[in-house]
């Protein structure tokens, strides 16, 4: 019956996962491109962009490593470039089902049967969760391994039970290659689980070495020295400071009322009362919250770890509280009604709703660009609401920054560009727009976003450099050849 009920929650979630991922094929945040599926795509296809932190060896090439195995295994199948990005976010689904998996097991540890189905449908059906699953960032890579390692803690017996608690360091450690910001949580985590026990401590320390030392070594053979991107990240981001802009102390709150709206009440009642039988796990998940807090330049996406264990979290809360209704018939209605209020918050947040279609006018026009053969793009980003998407062109095709000269020297096979910002010239006709998401929380309302095509037909991609990156000047002294993607 369990295993049932169970594996209804499971396929429940699996169910909205592809849902989202086949219907809006969105982009939470640039890295999620640049530093990751574009990496990826490099490594497959042989040619993308190289952005400063693979110029400067700050990132790992484990994750595009990880990447690039679906799409390489796509590419067998289909030459579309889009099947293999298809095929890795829907893997990516079924990665994040860990973390449903867990809240689950968590209320049915607790309340049987009708907790394992509160606990598992909110985590199925919370939009934070469907939202980030199908995105390749770090930060949902660590909380998909992160969940699953306090799971086991949380359900540790008293005994010795050194195979789990193996299993657990090495999820830890496993999420601490993923984000190093995350070694405050990791390490409240790893001492709760050891405490005086030094057997634990051996084992948790042994296997959570296992998955930083593989990352370390393969740093010393990308970048030619062991962990590179450990030390290198820490320092440089240590100097950026407010580079990338910096927001309040109190953003990951005011940006959690926007996402919960009236909901966010709710869940913090459900999260406390959650915390009173999972205290390590609401303990972490505030480290989480506290420590990124401190850091000046915020993301919502960088707490998802956060997110992620704040929702079993809440979802034990609730079953704890419907289930300790005597009568059956009011504990239904009950059920059915805080499902109602805390779901209704985040559905009805216009935030949602806009990162649910961000860059999805990006996907649409690349989509329908990918079959020609245009050698070379130049791309007017009017905004950092839109990205060039290269890694869909079925045909080696370079994109650079749209410039007058650039276009005088090199004249591009197309040029996408906002029609306010831009007038064609001759030889281009107009072939189709396409109008960009609008962000709900500002007055400015955003443009179509068309395409011109040039009428003399380019044979092969030009001899250009890609479009250049930013590097900021703390990093230009780590400049460093990579082994890996050149």
């Amino acid at each position: 019956m369990q295993a049932r009920a169970l594996g209804c929650v499971l396929v429940t979630a699996l169910a909205v996962r592809l849902l989202v991922t086949l219907w809006f094929p969105n982009i939470i945040a640039f890295d999620e491109v640049y530093q990751y599926f574009e990496q990826a795509h490099r490594l497959v296809f042989g040619y993308g962009f190289v952005p400063w932190e693979y110029q400067v060896g700050l990132r790992s090439w484990f994750v595009p490593l990880l990447f690039a195995g679906p799409m390489a295994l796509a590419h067998l199948l289909s030459a579309d470039p889009l099947v293999g990005l298809i095929f890795l976010r829907v893997l990516l689904c079924f990665a994040s089902l860990s973390i449903v998996w867990c809240a689950a097991r968590l209320g049915s540890r607790f309340y049987g049967i009708p907790g394992l189905w509160i606990a598992g449908l909110l985590a199925a059906l919370w939009p934070d969760l469907w939202l980030m699953a199908p995105h390749g960032l770090e930060e949902v890579l660590a909380a998909d391994v992160l969940v699953p390692a306090l799971y086991i803690i949380e359900t540790l017996p008293a005994g010795i039970c050194l195979r789990r608690v193996g299993v657990a360091g090495f999820f830890l450690g496993l999420a601490f290659t993923f984000r190093i910001q995350l070694a405050p949580a990791i390490a409240l985590a790893g001492v709760v689980m050891c405490r005086r026990d030094l057997r634990r401590w051996i084992i948790a320390l042994a296997c959570a070495t296992v998955p930083v030392v593989l990352v370390g070594m393969l740093d010393w053979y990308t970048w030619s020295q062991p962990f590179r991107s450990f030390w290198l990240n820490v320092l440089v981001n240590a100097n950026l400071g407010e580079t990338f802009g910096a927001n309040p102390f109190g953003y990951y709150l005011h940006m959690l009322t926007l996402m919960w709206l009236w909901t966010i009440i709710l869940m913090t009642v459900l999260i406390w009362r959650g915390s009173r039988l999972l205290p390590l796990s609401g303990f972490t998940a505030l480290i989480i919250v506290l420590s990124h807090s401190f850091v000046a330049h915020k993301e919502y996406r960088f707490i998802f770890p956060a997110i992620a264990l704040f929702v079993p979290i809440a979802g034990v809360g609730l079953a704890g509280l419907i289930t300790s209704m005597t009568n059956a018939k009011i504990a239904s209605l009950w059920r059915f009604t805080f499902f109602a209020l805390l779901l209704t918050g985040p559905f009805c947040s216009p935030w949602l709703y806009y990162m649910l279609t961000a860059h999805t006018a990006s996907f649409r026009i690349f989509e329908r660009m990918k079959y020609q053969t245009l050698g070379l793009v130049a791309v007017n980003q009017p905004d950092y609401y839109f990205m060039p998407l290269d890694i869909l062109f079925l045909h080696k095709t370079v994109v650079i920054q749209l410039t007058q000269s650039k276009i005088n020297a090199q004249p591009p096979g197309a040029i996408v560009s906002s029609v306010e910002d831009f007038v064609p010239t001759q030889h281009y006709y107009l072939s189709f727009c396409e109008r960009q998401t609008n962000n709900p929380f500002t007055l400015d309302r955003r443009g179509e976003i068309c395409v011109w095509i040039n009428d003399n037909i380019i044979h092969r991609p030009p001899e250009v450099s890609s479009v250049d990156f930013y590097v900021p000047s703390v990093a230009r002294p780590f400049i460093i050849h990579d082994r890996l993607g050149n």
